[in-house]
């Protein structure tokens, strides 16, 4: 396969210490990945992954890109703010994912910031499956003489994998210090397989940890187990052992997009402590889990973590009512 990459990211994110939350914990220190940032439409992870699929699409002479998602989705809005920078037609395929959290919560976030691009959103029944719709969408496409690309979900394929193989081998550069572990939340599960991948590929010892927003562990493990080999294989590998893979899918809570005490508690504790502000379906949650290893003991006082900041941020201003209610 060739790669072919689409410049969406401004420069390699920063990897910044967050020396008042290791000193707040007592514990390891604690570095973050600013993947929120270096991008345009309000940045996340979603913009490492598109680089390639969307490179893809253009080498392909595709001129319209079609994703599935909810009305609060990063993943629709950084696609959305990438067809805009590039000169392409998007559609979002949406159906409600998030319970609605206030009045407004449809009109503000992400879903104010695709509004804002003219995103052409095609809503379907919740129950709809998303596969046949956006299947159906792209025939109407074809029909009208237009080329479309559908793009995978989260992003994450092997395409999108590659990407957090970059950000890996950006950690390798950046870092000073060894890196004992790396927290990442994890949806669709591209991220943490593309870190996998990455750390195995440099023979580093560093353990990967995704804290689950949506899957059971099992079925999460089975995800970035698959696409974490198929990236391993597609880079040629000579180290292709994964070990175990660690996915935490004790930070849930009730469901995907809805908030929990204790995540609602660190968006106020990192933008307190740190003045960085996380991200109510992704990032609070895997921030969460990796506070409580640390309180626990379960990662011990001299080794060091780097947190993947997968953005999100617009998502605050969709929960307003559940950060001060």
């Amino acid at each position: 396969m060739k790669e072919n990459k689409a410049k969406l990211l401004l420069s390699k994110s920063s990897l910044e210490f967050l020396p008042r939350l290791s000193e707040y914990l007592g514990g390891a220190k604690i570095f973050i990945k600013r993947d929120d940032e270096g991008g345009r439409s309000g940045g996340g992870n979603k913009l490492r992954k598109y680089e390639r699929i969307i490179g893809d699409a253009i080498a392909t002479n595709c001129d319209t890109l079609i994703i599935a998602g909810h009305f609060q989705s990063n993943a629709a809005r950084e696609l959305v703010g990438s067809a805009c920078q590039l000169g392409l037609k998007s559609i979002v395929v949406c159906k409600e994912l998030i319970p609605n959290q206030n009045e407004i919560f449809l009109k503000n976030g992400n879903a104010l910031l695709m509004n804002l691009m003219g995103a052409e959103l095609v809503t379907i029944n919740k129950n709809d499956d998303f596969t046949k719709a956006m299947q159906i969408v792209a025939e109407q496409i074809t029909e009208k003489g237009g080329k479309p690309y559908i793009i995978p979900f989260g992003g994450s394929n092997l395409l999108g994998s590659l990407g957090y193989v970059d950000c890996l081998n950006e950690i390798k550069e950046q870092a000073e210090i060894e890196t004992d572990y790396i927290f990442t939340p994890i949806g669709s599960g591209g991220t943490q397989a593309g870190l996998i991948a990455g750390v195995v590929k440099n023979n580093m010892k560093t353990t990967v940890i995704g804290v689950s927003v949506l899957h059971k562990k099992e079925v999460a493990q089975k995800i970035v187990e698959e696409l974490a080999n198929e990236t391993l294989k597609f880079l040629s590998s000579e180290n292709t052992s994964l070990g175990k893979v660690f996915i935490d899918d004790n930070y849930i809570g009730e469901g995907y997009g809805i908030t929990t005490e204790e995540s609602i508690e660190t968006i106020k504790l990192l933008a307190k402590l740190e003045g960085i502000f996380l991200c109510p379906v992704y990032t609070a949650k895997a921030m969460t889990g990796l506070i409580e290893y640390v309180k626990s003991g379960k990662i011990k006082k001299d080794e060091n973590i780097i947190f993947i900041h997968t953005g999100g941020s617009p998502l605050i201003y969709a929960y307003y009512d559940k950060l001060f209610e």
